[in-house]
């Protein structure tokens, strides 16, 4: 039966939109629990909901009993029964219960059945009357059931929040258009395997005539991957700006990294600055070698010039060289290319194939002469 019911209350605050701040979802966890056909079988007739304020809580959403003529009432944070819902979180409310005043209670019209604490800084209060409860067991099942659905869709709401201002930092930190030097041609795209994600791409002018750009793919996904991707473009960006040689500024920022203390996190980067003339100089620490198509149809790699970032404070980078000529392509990019399963695999989830290198190869040649 208990387990029925917290699939109920589940279902009931599934319907709820997350994007809500998460005042506005309990006004509307408060509506569903009195008016949703699938709440009947709850009991619960009536309720309301109180915000904490320095010195009382103060109504702001009433659904059944006397309505909204209720909103703005206070109740005092000294009045007995709210220190027993703050100190227990969860209460059962009579004439009997310690330090009832019937004249508060009156205010609000019928005496509330029960009350669950909810929320943090500020906290609410969600107060409900309920009938029908064979016992105050029962009762308080489906008290600590509604406050740990409520608690947990809180929680829930708060990371998705905290994960979209995530995502927005990291979209902030990408170019919001890229360079245009003469004679070449700059594309890039980023597409995150969750909400963030650890692979981020930059490119600047460092002086005139020179493209500096990176790519960096960070260990793991969501917020830690995304928060390490942001310390190397900001790292990078530091050296562009006191005019390092690129392979120093790597070194130092591998030591930064390593210093963080996250041993089982780690950062590939390839960086390089392109000059006007075509002339590319480039480190690459640990990332998957780029991809260099030349008119012909040759293609072959920009190889590693050192390890990933993080794990070895001592690590060396060495510069690498080449020249761009007229028609020739350059790919860089992550493993998320080339790892990326095919969910159309004809054998389902046991014959699943990567995208693979090879037929990044042949996409590239068959990309040549294009935009």
């Amino acid at each position: 039966m208990h387990k029925r019911l917290y699939r109920t209350v589940e279902r009931l605050l599934g319907t709820i939109d997350d994007s809500a701040g998460g005042e506005a979802m309990l006004r509307d966890v408060l509506q569903l629990l009195v008016h949703n056909p699938a709440a009947e079988a709850l009991g619960i007739v009536a309720g309301r909901l109180y915000r904490e304020q320095k010195q009382d809580y103060c109504l702001i959403e009433s659904v059944g009993g006397l309505g909204e003529a209720l909103a703005g009432k206070t109740v005092s944070k000294d009045y007995q029964v709210v220190r027993d819902i703050e100190r227990r979180r969860l209460w059962v409310i009579s004439p009997q219960s310690p330090g009832f005043d019937p004249a508060v209670e009156a205010q609000f019209g019928d005496t509330d059945s029960a009350a669950i604490l909810v929320g943090r800084d500020p906290n609410y209060i969600l107060s409900l009357s309920i009938r029908h409860h064979a016992s105050e067991e029962d009762l308080l099942v489906l008290l600590e059931t509604i406050r740990a659905a409520v608690g947990l869709k809180l929680r829930m709401q708060a990371l998705a929040s905290q994960m979209r201002q995530a995502r927005s930092i990291q979209h902030s930190l990408l170019p919001g258009c890229l360079p245009k030097p003469p004679g070449f041609e700059l594309a890039a795209i980023s597409v995150p395997a969750d909400e963030v994600g650890g692979d981020v791409y930059d490119a600047q002018e460092v002086e005139p005539g020179t493209v500096g750009f990176l790519l960096a793919d960070a260990s793991g996904h969501g917020l830690p991957a995304a928060l390490q991707a942001r310390d190397v473009v900001v790292g990078m960006r530091m050296g562009q700006a006191r005019g390092e040689k690129i392979n120093a500024t790597v070194a130092r920022l591998n030591r930064v990294i390593n210093q963080g203390g996250l041993a089982s996190r780690f950062i590939s980067l390839f960086y390089g600055e392109l000059e006007s003339t075509g002339s590319l100089v480039y480190v690459n620490g640990g990332h998957c070698p780029p991809l260099l198509a030349s008119a012909d149809g040759q293609v072959r790699e920009l190889m590693t010039c050192g390890p990933v970032l993080g794990p070895l404070p001592e690590a060396v980078y060495k510069r690498g060289y080449v020249t761009l000529e007229p028609g020739d392509m350059l790919l860089v990019y992550t493993d998320g290319v080339t790892e990326r399963l095919d969910p159309q695999a004809p054998g389902g989830e046991d014959d699943l194939h990567e995208f693979g290198r090879d037929r990044l190869v042949a996409l590239l040649r068959e990309c040549r002469g294009g935009d």
